[in-house]
Formats: structure tokens, sequence, C-alpha cells
């Protein structure tokens, strides 16, 4: 938009007013498209990623116990992709497909005899009438 008015010959503070933008924006703008032809934004510098998006979802299926370390997927990853990563690198695939590094609680231990009695409980109190409560 602010390129098309600028090529009408609009100034920059006519264009600030009619898009509600500073002047400092629309100048910053035009300076851009001038000096590199494009308005986008330049790619950031930065790390290549190490998995693609694909081998990110084959991580997450490998992570089907929750108390698999880290440690052991990054071996796994170390056969399976032939890349060898640092087990932080598989951490933090890991925390982006929401799986964060938390141990599961421990289900409690009930034997067969408490199983009985519960269910025995439960059954009579299914019998009791209201006025019993």
């Amino acid at each position: 938009m602010v390129i098309s008015y600028w090529k009408n010959g609009k100034s920059v503070s006519c264009i600030g007013q009619i898009l509600k933008f500073s002047k400092s924006t629309v100048f910053n703008i035009d300076r851009r498209f001038k000096t590199e032809n494009s308005v986008g934004n330049k790619q950031r510098s930065g790390c290549p990623r190490k998995f693609s998006e694909r081998e990110e979802r084959r991580i997450v299926r490998f992570h089907i116990n929750p108390r698999t370390r880290t440690v052991k997927l990054t071996l796994k990853c170390k056969c399976r992709f032939r890349k060898s990563v640092n087990p932080e690198t598989v951490r933090n695939v890991l925390k982006k497909h929401k799986y964060h590094g938390r141990v599961p609680q421990r289900k409690p231990y009930i034997s067969k005899a408490n199983r009985k009695a519960a269910l025995a409980f439960a059954k009579m109190c299914l019998k009791q009438p209201t006025e019993f409560w």
C-alpha cells in the first residue's frame, strides 16, 4: 500500500495520515524499497535446523514411554537418521511438541485382596437406601 501511494506521487506525511502510520515508518518502508527493491523482512541469521519436520515427528513417535531418557533417543536418532546431535537438541524437539521433562506419577499398587474388598464395599453401598447416606 505504501509503495503504491509513493509511486502515485504522494508525500511521506500524506501517506502516513492516510494509512495511520508514523512518518518515520513510511520513510523507512520507502527507503527499504528503494535500496533492496523489496519491503519484506530479511532472512534472519542462525544455525540451520538439524532435523526436518518429518524427522521431528519420528522422534516424537520414538518417545512412547515418558521415562525414556533423551540420551537413548539421541542414540536412536544417530542410528535412524545418521545424524549425531546433542541430547539437548532432542529435548528441544520434544518440548516443541509439548512433551516436557516430567516424570509421571506412579500408580499405587493394589493387591488382589484389596481390589476384591473395594469391589464388595462398592456393591454393598449400591444396595443401601438413600436414608443410609
